[in-house]
């Protein structure tokens, strides 16, 4: 006997004198309960996200400043990821340092790779934002580290991201995925919501295993690399 019929054995000796209408009602409390305790357990494991994010900054140095404004954030970063729909393999948030607070080049030692050390020769006045982003320490949410747009230049990641009402990620924010994730050891991301120079779009990449910040024509386009995405 599988387990379904097991399942529906058991219940029928349960419910089999009850009236039809306690039953209905036994069922939707049954139900009501389920849901507060699978949004309970999501809560707990935002909890536990933000904690190690907070944790690796910690780790790698960031200054205690930063920290704290981010820690200010933790309850309705967790309220907020908690009710929404976020895709299996996209990350529910990532906090991010703004240029305001030190630019990508100040921040790349924080992407490790094993024993390697980020770096970046790219003059951090030759970038700008083609999006809007805060001032003060923030988080992304719903965050696609790139894989679905491996293999297509820039500026076409750009266009299908905007149609999923989704925007690229900028060089501080692609910044904040290398530090948080393991994401080069499977592809490399394009920043697209940055531009280097007139036209150029920054990337992060691994050069002989060592976390880099580099920059390419918009209409590169290589497997190896994905322009990464969030949806707030």
């Amino acid at each position: 006997m599988g387990k379904n019929e097991t399942l529906v054995q058991r219940l029928f000796e349960i419910i089999k004198s009850a009236k039809p209408e306690d039953i209905e009602k036994s069922i939707a409390e049954a139900k009501r309960e389920l849901a507060e305790t699978s949004k309970q357990n999501r809560k707990e494991e935002l909890f536990k996200l933000f904690d190690t994010q907070l944790e690796t900054l910690k780790d790698r140095g960031c200054p205690q400043t930063i920290l704290e404004a981010f820690q200010r954030q933790k309850g309705s970063v967790v309220a907020k990821a908690s009710e929404m729909d976020i895709p299996e393999g996209n990350i529910a948030f990532l906090p991010v340092i703004p240029k305001s607070y030190g630019s990508s080049r100040l921040q790349m030692p924080m992407v490790k790779n094993g024993n390697q050390v980020g770096y970046t020769y790219l003059d951090p006045n030759s970038i700008s934002d083609v999006v809007d982003t805060p001032n003060a320490p923030y988080f992304i949410f719903n965050v696609e580290d790139g894989q679905s747009m491996r293999g297509k230049a820039s500026q076409d990641a750009d266009k299908l991201i905007k149609k999923q009402n989704r925007r690229g990620l900028t060089d501080v924010e692609v910044v904040a995925l290398g530090i948080h994730t393991d994401v080069l050891r499977n592809h490399f991301v394009f920043a697209i919501g940055s531009r280097y120079e007139s036209g150029g779009v920054v990337f992060l990449w691994l050069c002989s295993d060592e976390p880099g910040l580099r920059w390419v024509s918009l209409g590169y386009a290589d497997f190896d690399r994905g322009a990464a995405s969030c949806g707030k």
